[in-house]
């Protein structure tokens, strides 16, 4: 997620970079926050918002090291979380928990770093420190709704049904607009054999993030209530898009 500026006045060169992410002028942004960190070398932000882009252009070794810069430099969350990420994508788990332990303690107020340890605890199938972070989470943040759907969908797996739907909720009610809580929730529905709510939840996550893979699990529950015909219309239509998106990134 690209950080957006909070202050009153910005610097100029932040000032335009934050224009081109408006406008999707990726290039144009970049060579900003270059021209910003150039001026003001121990901008994280600037840093932040450098390192995604050329992490989402690819050009991975130079995110990762303007990730590791920005850490030499100050604790920031955002980078925490994209550096950990990178970590765990390169299989190296130790490295990342060991991140996200250091940010838990300089964050004592925050879940993130804290349902991301459950996380890779849950993976791991260490069930009770897992369980034991997840309720760290909820104990530092109690009103954030990304630690409430992580731990309904921890506490479905663990078959605690009426707990999960429990914090599910709660998480909806937090954040309302979320596409992703949306999603695990209707995840959490359709696992119950609770199918027309899991479309309705999916239709609103998708209202807000029409993303493919939500549309397939759509699809999926239009199946399991014996709506064929309309599911296989949607699949072809599904099929199709995502046929077209793989030959435009081939050209």
């Amino acid at each position: 997620m690209l950080l957006l500026p909070t202050a009153t006045f910005a610097a100029t060169q932040m000032e335009k970079a934050y224009q081109h992410l408006e406008n999707a002028q990726w290039t144009e942004a970049r060579r900003a926050f270059e021209l910003e960190l150039i001026s003001h070398p121990k901008n994280l932000h600037a840093r932040y918002n450098l390192a995604l882009l050329l992490h989402q252009a690819g050009h991975d070794e130079q995110a990762l090291e303007l990730y590791k810069k920005n850490m030499a430099l100050g604790w920031h969350l955002p980078t925490v979380v994209n550096l950990s990420n990178i970590y765990i994508a390169r299989k190296n788990i130790s490295q990342a928990q060991r991140l996200l332990e250091k940010a838990a303690k300089r964050f004592r107020n925050e879940a993130t770093p804290r349902y991301l340890l459950a996380e890779l605890e849950e993976k791991a199938n260490h069930i009770k420190p897992a369980r034991q972070w997840y309720k760290q989470a909820l104990r530092a943040d109690p009103l954030n709704g990304f630690a409430h759907i992580r731990y309904a969908r921890f506490l479905t797996q663990q078959g605690e049904s009426k707990l999960a739907f429990k914090h599910a909720y709660r998480a909806i009610q937090l954040q309302p607009k979320c596409s992703t809580c949306l999603n695990i929730l209707g995840d959490i529905q359709a696992q119950h054999k609770k199918y027309n709510l899991a479309i309705e939840s999916y239709q609103k996550s998708l209202a807000l993030n029409p993303a493919s893979d939500t549309r397939q699990k759509f699809i999926n529950v239009l199946h399991q209530i014996g709506k064929h015909e309309r599911a296989n219309r949607m699949q072809r239509a599904l099929d199709a898009w995502l046929k077209h998106q793989q030959t435009e990134a081939s050209l």
